[in-house]
């Protein structure tokens, strides 16, 4: 098996497919474990009452289960923290209600709470009485370098190969098998698996598939009182203001509390995006709702980087096989919310690449597109 790229997806693909004894080579072009794609900001929310889709529930909680378990057979550094999360949403919006949905749907733990509740609860906090949360007691963050090494480290031990520092210039499906060309080999094998992130559009340009990479600037605001916005007191969040979505995380080994906005983004070509983090980056609504949002929190960046999103029109992820090369399967546009599922989401790829008459899952194929203005 090949895959091409090392990142959170391709990660998980070589360690499912090694655990499960195959032989698998994984071709990243940068080092593993990167700021230059989609995982950097060193932590990522992983939640289960699942506002963007009651689908995704049993996925939250199987990955859920496959990253503790990681965690217990790698216990030298830890990478999953459980502080809980809150789904927030303004008298107008529907996130709140969405998330405890998706609860009541798999009868899982959540709370439903007014403004009010949540700023007696957690007082970094200054909401509206009128505004609602969902909480998740178990939502909490993984923190993204461990996590991933330590996915590699079993799949090294597993016997699988990942190369770091080449680039694919070229694939194609033969009769009886797969070549990948690099920048410095040429490698084929039975079957390939392209998790290329925001370079999928580039490797897979036949498609055309409905792609939009984003760049998306990330930002750790100093708190005046951090003992506020530590995770035994400050859940994970999203909040739904309309226009715009935020999200944020506790203090935990930076000293800033992290906050990004999950909407908007200028589309980007990812060779060629503005890496650096400019004045303008800090929107009006940052400081907005920094000021009129909590407490004991001041507008000082402690810190910033450059992501990327890779963006579906519905937001959904597209997993499928390629379409008239049987030995090819492929994953992209995880649109922003796609590192919790990465063990889950390597599992499937593994079998999907290893089983011809795998089902696929309908919400993640490309068919959902077809006939769809692009």
């Amino acid at each position: 098996m090949i895959v091409i790229g090392g990142g959170t997806m391709g990660t998980a693909t070589g360690w499912a497919l090694a655990r499960a004894g195959h032989s698998v080579t994984v071709i990243e072009q940068f080092e593993h474990v990167h700021g230059l794609g989609s995982h950097g900001g060193k932590t990522r929310i992983f939640r289960h009452n699942y506002a963007e889709g009651e689908q995704y529930v049993p996925w939250t909680l199987e990955a859920d289960l496959l990253w503790a378990e990681l965690q217990e057979r790698n216990p030298g550094e830890r990478f999953m923290h459980r502080c809980g999360g809150l789904d927030i949403s303004t008298p107008d919006g529907f996130r709140a209600q969405e998330a405890m949905h998706s609860a009541q749907r798999y009868d899982l733990d959540y709370e439903l709470l007014r403004g009010t509740d949540i700023n007696e609860r957690y007082p970094a906090w200054n909401l509206p009485a009128d505004w609602t949360a969902c909480l998740d007691p178990t939502a909490g963050f993984l923190v993204v370098p461990p996590a991933l090494k330590a996915m590699a480290r079993e799949m090294a031990a597993a016997g699988g190969d990942l190369r770091t520092g080449e680039r694919v210039l070229m694939w194609e499906e033969r009769a009886d098998d797969v070549l990948v060309a690099t920048d410095r080999d040429t490698y084929s094998a039975d079957r390939l698996v392209i998790a290329g992130g925001a370079w999928n559009g580039a490797l897979m340009r036949d498609l055309g598939l409905p792609l939009e990479v984003r760049r998306k600037p990330v930002f750790w605001f100093e708190p005046r009182d951090p003992s506020l916005y530590a995770p035994d007191r400050f859940p994970v969040f999203v909040v739904d203001l309309g226009v715009d979505e935020f999200y944020g995380l506790p203090v935990h080994g930076d000293p800033g509390l992290k906050c990004g906005i999950h909407s908007g983004g200028n589309v980007v070509n990812p060779d060629a995006i503005d890496r650096e983090v400019r004045d303008d980056d800090l929107l009006p609504a940052y400081r907005a709702f920094l000021a009129e949002r909590f407490n004991g929190l001041s507008a000082t960046v402690l810190d910033s980087t450059v992501c990327m999103y890779t963006m579906t029109p519905d937001e959904h992820f597209l997993i499928d096989r390629y379409p008239g090369k049987e030995r090819v399967i492929y994953a992209a546009g995880f649109s922003g919310h796609g590192f919790k599922f990465a063990p889950v989401v390597g599992e499937y790829l593994a079998t999907l690449a290893t089983d011809d008459h795998a089902e696929l899952l309908p919400w993640f194929a490309y068919e959902r597109f077809l006939g769809a203005p692009q």
